[in-house]
């Protein structure tokens, strides 16, 4: 992951759109104009994480980061973050005389991990990394060891520990995410949802996608 401060530091624009946390709502699709004057653009998508299954936690959402000169990038987007218990990825595109997918940032609709996405031309005009989630777990979840965001546990009474220390040991407990001191999601275990692009429990619903957008 390409790191990213969170604080906004003087002449930053950070813009953070997420998808709709009702099972399998509406896309909440939204219009990012690109801040005039500005040389630089991050962005990271974060896919839906998925539901759990009869003995098993949700898979956490792919996360893909990109990086490059505001001059390769439209001035122009639809940010497109998945809904919970949606199967279609987190994508960011651009509608020229047709529509066009930039980035994308795979989901999880159950167990199985968000899968990592396959560049696409306008990949190559920046830094770009899509990695894949975690899958969901039978017993307790540890650490991530390819992304800071969690699967589910399978029962209440199993832990799930994220990256960094953060965990949920509640029984039957809600996961959450967060992007300060420093980003990171945690499962949910039991009938607990999950937190942004993060697994839920065994009868839980994953958490819904995100997109964040820097520019300076």
């Amino acid at each position: 992951m390409f790191p990213f401060p969170i604080a906004t530091p003087q002449g930053c624009n950070i813009q953070t759109f997420y998808g709709s946390s009702i099972d399998a709502g509406a896309r909440n699709a939204q219009t990012w104009n690109k801040p005039v004057g500005v040389s630089h653009v991050y962005m990271m998508l974060i896919g839906s994480g998925g539901a759990g299954g009869s003995t098993q936690g949700g898979g956490s959402g792919g996360v893909t980061v990109w990086y490059g000169a505001a001059q390769h990038v439209p001035d122009s987007l639809i940010v497109n973050p998945a809904a919970t218990n949606e199967a279609s990825d987190t994508t960011v595109s651009y509608r020229g005389r047709s529509l066009v997918t930039l980035l994308g940032a795979g989901s999880s609709l159950t167990t199985s991990a968000g899968a990592a996405v396959t560049a696409t031309a306008f990949a190559a005009s920046g830094f770009y990394k899509s990695t894949a989630g975690e899958a969901g777990s039978t017993s307790g979840v540890t650490a991530s060891s390819t992304t800071f965001l969690s699967a589910g546990a399978d029962a209440s009474i199993d832990d799930v520990v994220a990256n960094y220390g953060y965990d949920n040991t509640a029984s039957n407990g809600d996961g959450y995410f967060q992007m300060q001191p420093i980003i990171v999601g945690v499962g949910g275990n039991g009938s607990g949802k999950g937190g942004v692009g993060c697994g839920a429990g065994r009868s839980g619903l994953g958490g819904p996608g995100m997109v964040l957008i820097a520019s300076w």
